[in-house]
């Protein structure tokens, strides 16, 4: 049986052409029974040899390994080859490979030496029992002395066309322009066995033996787990249900309701029984850990917040038999999987917890997992421009006209501008033909977001490593098939929201108060929801959420839970019953009297992945187990598990007293339902950070904007919110001033002062040093300038003049630009002596008018500080702020907006049309003036008041 010998794919990122899928759609074509893949890594090998054995292929695992620029090629017989083939992939990744190593790890290996490697025969000789010496063409072999002869050629593409692609594709990697005209002649295709076995047949028999003795089949559903390390003689069970109890005590004291203990009996029987203790165990010592080093851990996330287990050992700080969360959406006895618990940290301390489990566990026993980015359409139009040397502003303008959704063959087809423009510049055409034929190949390695595997042996004795930036190493493998092998995925996720309520509390200064203890029912807390005011707000901070809660009007804890739960694509069609139920404006169905405990707290409308699984177990008698398995069937549209499932659904309802109307009515509903189904748990999660963010907001608004505003600097569109914010929440922001400003937000006399690095130019390097040269304070704006002498030029100081920041020396604004240069000379003078009588004379003129006045504010700031130009008209009209016009779609409104931009047009009949950009406080819109509403000349800068209608585009 012929398999070519050295196929390498785009997992040797930029150095191939082959997809995997096209190769082995290739090799049914030409009848291959066998193929290898032979990168230099292992990335793509387990998609390779899944891919293989789903077409009848004999999956083939080689290694391409270089020493000293020297390249040979390794595969594997067998298993025992396979993990030998892991080790030397991770040695060659953390740049340890030598001879030494490989004869350490050189049994059950074929080896392949090119022709134009021989040099070091001598030492592959040694090493490997079995080798053999290649050779590409006729020339080669004539030159070669030995016996153990096999033909071997590299492939990197599949077609013999290709070949000009796969230059650009070098060219990438290369980061070099290739000439106009290309001339390679290499042809390092897939060959057909046609084409070679006549020319080679000499030989034939050696790629038959080396296909015939590689047999590797993967092993799969390993017990990989750790082993949590318990100083006495307990088991991992013992172990676990003494910190339960003890957990259980420590929350509700000696007096245990009997329906915890019983829960906890429960839980604990299943995680024994499904071997899951030692997991547990894990998860609870890194949390532990985290929690004692006062890095910030999320309240839970996921089905995990369902587990009392969870709840015990702190891992999660949700009681779940208060929110009735169920424990087999978590861990289902009656569906072997393994368990899911994903954990929130800090945002910046989260590898501190990763190190301490590679501290614990090992280096090589806790790996982030691999991830790769790919040539993107936009992405491969700029890299092969730059491969092409053209011009970056019109490839730019080729690639804005693309959209990122779709691939560069269904732009084509979609985009008539597009083929236009193509069709009139060949060039540009080209460009985009090579970039067609790269799309899609992996460009790069990257780290997965969250997930971390751990084992109880090296990680490289079950997959390839990869050693990451000298620093550690991560999996060999993307995720698809870590926990087919055995090994189980944990997410330390980093969440942005918990650092910032650290940084909060802190500034707070309050020993007394911890995230742990700030309370969920706190009325201001609530306010905080019903009034709108969430910037900042886990979860609750978009727009459209904003708009929900106003109408919502949420009155508790409860009600925020289902407003996660509801405002998402799907479930967002329920939103209107919902809120009109809540307020008793249309009547609530519950099908059946026995649902109406569980979906009352709901007004009848199925919110919940729990509530499914309970209606299943209520009506027809299912195990949580097997209600689970339903919900499950549903929401992925398993038709044949909803049959046999219905069936049973039916026949227990029946035998329980019910009618078949109802019962077909019941399953209807909550298949209605069960694609757009939350797991409860985590929305209770997510919303016990929101309330508690909430809260401090509420509590410490002055504090709470100053993290938040300080943490957005250079965010002008962030930025604009929060002010805006601030005036509705009563908070002043004063301009920046050169004796109060730092490089953050500060609090002074219950008012926020702007900081001096959020002026544009200044930044936070040069106010650091504005504000360690201030001393006490500054005199005035020569001591300004004699203390920053050699730190300063003109342009600073006329940047900070126009933001504002020398007002309160006495100066204004225009009497700084009118003496600018007399003060700037100053600076030298007075840096060597402190004279008054050397001071120069200001020449005084009247401050700059209140409309020059915010044009510096949007030239220095990005935005209107001090006041919109807009507000002060708001007052006195009934008009809607521009942030609300979706509710209004195709209807007349009125609105108040200042001019940004205009553009005039001339229409095929001859008329003008006009379309403006205008703003106010918080956003802007389009605003589109039709030829019969024209008779003004509008231009930038105006504020206009426009009663017209909001259209969707």
């Amino acid at each position: 049986m012929y398999v070519p010998l050295y196929i390498k794919t785009e997992n040797s990122l930029l150095n191939s052409l082959i997809k995997i899928d096209d190769l082995i759609n290739k090799a049914k074509s030409l009848n291959f029974s066998a193929l290898t893949i032979t990168d230099n890594n292992m990335y793509g090998v387990m998609y390779f040899y899944h891919k293989c054995i789903e077409n009848n292929i004999k999956p083939i695992i080689g290694l391409e390994v270089i020493i000293d620029n020297n390249i040979f090629v390794l595969y594997c017989k067998n298993y025992q080859g396979y993990k030998n083939l892991m080790k030397i992939t991770t040695s060659i990744s953390d740049n340890t490979i030598s001879y030494d190593f490989l004869k350490k790890y050189n049994t059950n290996l074929i080896c392949i030496l090119p022709y134009k490697y021989l040099k070091i025969y001598d030492q592959i000789k040694e090493i490997y029992d079995e080798f053999y010496i290649s050779y590409e063409s006729l020339e080669e072999r004539k030159n070669i002395k030995y016996d153990n002869l096999i033909y071997m050629k590299e492939t990197v593409y599949l077609e013999k066309n290709d070949v000009n692609y796969y230059s650009y594709l070098l060219g990438i990697k290369d980061g070099i322009i290739l000439p106009k005209v290309i001339n390679n002649k290499k042809s390092n295709y897939l060959y057909s066995f046609e084409e070679i076995k006549d020319l080679y047949s000499n030989d034939l028999e050696n790629n038959y033996k080396v296909c015939d003795e590689c047999n590797l089949e993967i092993k799969f559903n390993q017990d990989l787990l750790p082993k949590y390390k318990i100083d006495n003689n307990m088991t991992a069970y013992d172990y676990l249900k003494k910190l339960c109890v003890d957990g259980l005590k420590k929350i509700f004291g000696s007096n245990v309701s009997l329906k915890y203990i019983e829960r906890l009996k429960y839980e604990l029987d299943i995680i024994n029984k499904m071997g899951f203790c030692n997991y547990f165990l894990i998860v609870y010592d890194y949390v532990k850990y985290a929690r004692e080093n006062g890095i910030l851990v999320g309240p839970g996330r996921g089905s995990a917040a369902g587990s009392l287990v969870s709840y015990c050992l702190n891992i999660t700080t949700i009681d779940p038999l208060k929110y009735n969360l169920l424990f087999e959406r978590f861990l289902n006895p009656e569906r072997v999987s393994m368990p899911d618990i994903d954990i929130d940290f800090e945002f910046d301390r989260r590898e501190e917890v990763i190190d301490y489990c590679r501290n614990l566990y090992g280096k090589k026993s806790v790996a982030p997992i691999i991830t790769f980015g790919t040539l993107g359409s936009k992405q491969v139009i700029r890299d092969v421009g730059r491969v092409m040397d053209i011009d970056l502003n019109v490839v730019d303008k080729l690639s804005k006209m693309i959209d990122s959704n779709l691939n560069l063959v269904e732009n084509y087809k979609k985009n008539i501008e597009l083929v236009k423009l193509l069709k009139s510049n060949k060039e540009l055409f080209n460009l985009y033909k090579i970039s067609s034929k790269l799309e899609g190949l992996k460009r790069h390695k990257t780290i997965h977001a969250a997930g971390i595997v751990m084992a109880n042996v090296e990680l490289d004795e079950v997959i390839p490593l990869d050693y990451h930036q000298n620093e550690f190493y991560l999996t060999g493998y993307s995720m698809d098939y870590l926990e087919k092998i055995g090994l189980l995925k944990m997410d330390f996720l980093a969440l942005k929201n918990l650092s910032t309520i650290n940084e909060i509390i802190k500034n707070i200064g309050d020993d007394k108060l911890n995230f742990e203890n700030i309370p969920l029912n706190d009325s201001k807390t609530i306010d905080i929801f019903k009034n709108g005011y969430t910037l900042g707000i886990f979860q609750f901070e978009s727009n459209g959420m904003i708009e929900f809660l106003k109408s919502l009007k949420p009155t508790s804890f409860n009600d925020l839970i289902d407003a996660v739960a509801l405002y998402r694509p799907g479930p967002m069609k329920n939103i209107d019953s919902y809120i009109k139920r809540k307020n008793g404006l249309e009547k609530i169905d519950y099908i059946h009297k026995d649902l109406e405990e569980i979906l009352k707290p709901t007004y009848g409308i199925i919110i919940y992945q729990e509530q499914i699984m309970q209606i299943a177990s209520k009506l027809a008698l299912f195990s949580l187990g097997e209600a689970d398995i339903l919900r499950k069937a549903m929401s992925k549209k398993n038709k044949e598990v909803m049959l046999s499932m219905k069936e049973k659904f039916v026949n227990q309802s029946l035998e329980k007293g019910y009618s078949i109307d109802i019962i077909n009515k019941v399953y209807d509903f909550i298949l209605k339902f069960a694609e757009y189904g939350f797991n409860k748990a985590h929305s209770v999660s997510y919303v016990v950070i929101s309330m508690r963010m909430a809260y401090l907001k509420a509590n410490y608004k002055y504090i709470f904007m100053k993290t938040l505003l300080s943490n957005n600097i250079g965010s002008i569109p962030k930025t604009k919110s929060l002010i805006y914010e601030c005036k509705q929440m009563n908070i002043e922001l004063k301009l920046p001033d050169i004796n109060l400003s730092n490089s953050d937000y500060e609090i002074v006399n219950n008012s926020l002062i702007y900081p001096m690095s959020g002026i544009k130019n200044i930044g936070k390097i040069l106010s650091t040093i504005i504000v360690s040269n201030r001393g006490e304070k500054y005199i005035d704006i020569f001591d300004f300038v004699a203390k920053n002498y050699g730190k300063i030029d003109l342009e600073t100081i006329k940047q900070l003049n126009h933001a504002g920041c020398f007002i309160n020396l006495g100066i204004n604004r225009h009497e700084v630009d009118l003496n600018l240069h007399l003060i700037y000379n100053y600076g030298e003078i007075g840096n060597l002596v402190s004279d008054d009588s050397l001071k120069p004379i200001i020449t005084h003129i009247e401050e700059y008018s209140n409309f020059e006045i915010m044009n510096f504010e949007q030239e220095v700031y990005g935005f209107y500080l001090s006041k919109h130009p807009v507000t002060e008209y708001k007052a006195s009209y009934n008009t809607i702020d521009l942030i609300n016009v979706k509710k209004y779609f195709n209807k007349f409104v009125d609105i108040i907006v200042l001019v940004d931009r205009v553009n005039k047009i001339v229409t095929k009949d001859n008329k003008e049309m006009m379309f403006v950009t205008g703003s106010d406080e918080e956003t802007n819109l389009d605003i589109v003036f039709f030829p019969k509403a024209i008779n003004l000349e509008v231009n930038v800068g105006d504020i206009l008041k426009i009663y017209g209608r909001i259209e969707r585009r």
